[in-house]
């Protein structure tokens, strides 16, 4: 049996996709690799294993809707041709985001496929609709958080719930405190050593949860830090450090370089609103490179982060729209940083997805037999 992986975009954009390939590699599964395009240091990865890989080369259109509808009429092309070229009756087709299947119907209705949603779309009428069309003959699905598998089962009355496989990375430095490997990364990191670290990684905007978190920060005279590592919009930054100074903006760091800058963490921050299922049931990779350090984490008070960091111990979740609730759950991390670091290093320990990964293949080989 072979599995054919496929990504519409950028392979390199999806870690757990890159996770599920080389959790399959590590179990000696015959692949084949097809992505939209690929950053050459994945490609490296992908090489130094041995893995047969398929570059389409879609290159988007600057014209925001005329470039989707291209890049799906070109990846419906080289999909076709792959298959024609490459696929026999005994091979899986693994599909690793919901929107790689979209627009296959007639060439996939008669092979074996798998699914791999990393999004509930709750949100997205469009999504919802494309993904019906394919989950009820999917041999298979998979989720990256348990809440989303048993509701994904109800939206679409599927007969098993989806297997659930975490967004751990596949790897993981464990070591505090990395000297850094690039130019960039060793600057950054003396911008930030010696000093205690509050680190918010992601998308940085100057919306109520980062704002209340700076604003909590400044009521405790805190010594911390709050140092913010990612995307910026609208000036938000400066917004922030108006409220905190002791704030420093790190900019967008590619992964994995970003780890040796979250290697310097005291505290890791994972916040999400209640604005969406999505968000409510989140299933966030940065918990896992937080406790991959033993960083104990602050987080709000939605279900997915309950579930794992909250249930953990490893780390508080609280209302991130209340200063009194994040002051009390900052003063309780700091007291008690060893109990919680030990409970984050057991929590990103106890997540075993190679574990996973081989019940899935061992299901998909007794699907043919």
């Amino acid at each position: 049996m072979k599995i054919i992986y496929f990504i519409r975009n950028s392979l390199h954009m999806y870690p757990p996709c890159l996770s599920q390939i080389l959790y399959l590699d590590d179990l000696g599964q015959d692949l084949l690799v097809c992505f939209g395009s690929c950053d050459p240091t994945v490609k490296k990865i992908l090489d130094e294993r041995n893995i047969e890989y398929i570059d389409f080369n879609i290159q988007r259109n600057k014209n925001k809707y005329l470039g989707k509808i291209q890049s799906y009429s070109l990846y419906r092309k080289k999909v076709k041709e792959v298959l024609d070229s490459k696929y026999n009756e005994k091979d899986v087709l693994w599909f690793g985001t919901a929107d790689s299947i979209f627009f296959l119907k007639k060439i996939v209705e008669s092979k074996r496929y798998v699914m791999s949603i990393l999004e509930l779309y709750d949100d997205n009428d469009f999504y919802r609709k494309e993904i019906g069309k394919y989950i009820n003959r999917a041999e298979l699905v998979i989720a990256c958080e348990y809440m989303r598998s048993r509701i994904m089962k109800s939206w679409w009355n599927l007969d098993e719930v989806p297997t659930t496989i975490p967004n751990k990375p596949y790897t993981h430095p464990r070591e505090k405190h990395i000297i850094g490997s690039t130019s960039l990364t060793k600057d950054l990191i003396d911008q930030i050593r010696g000093k205690k670290i509050i680190l918010y990684q992601g998308i940085i905007s100057a919306d109520r949860d980062l704002y209340i978190l700076a604003k909590t920060l400044k009521q405790m005279d805190s010594d911390y830090y709050l140092v913010l590592m990612g995307q910026e919009f609208f000036d938000s930054v400066k917004i922030i450090r108006e409220l905190y100074p002791k704030t420093i903006y790190l900019g967008f760091v590619p992964a994995p370089l970003h780890l040796e800058i979250t290697s310097y963490a005291n505290i890791g921050i994972a916040n999400y609103d209640d604005s969406s299922l999505n968000n409510l049931f989140c299933a966030p990779n940065k918990i896992y490179e937080y406790s991959g350090f033993d960083i104990p984490m602050l987080c709000s008070n939605v279900i997915g982060l309950e579930n794992t960091v909250g249930d953990a111990k490893a780390g508080i979740c609280c209302d991130f729209e209340d200063t009194k609730s994040i002051s009390a759950g900052l003063h309780k991390i700091i007291e008690n940083q060893k109990d919680y670091s030990a409970n984050a290093k057991v929590f990103f320990e106890q997540t075993n997805n190679l574990m996973v990964m081989e019940d899935v293949v061992t299901k998909l080989k007794k699907m043919r037999e």
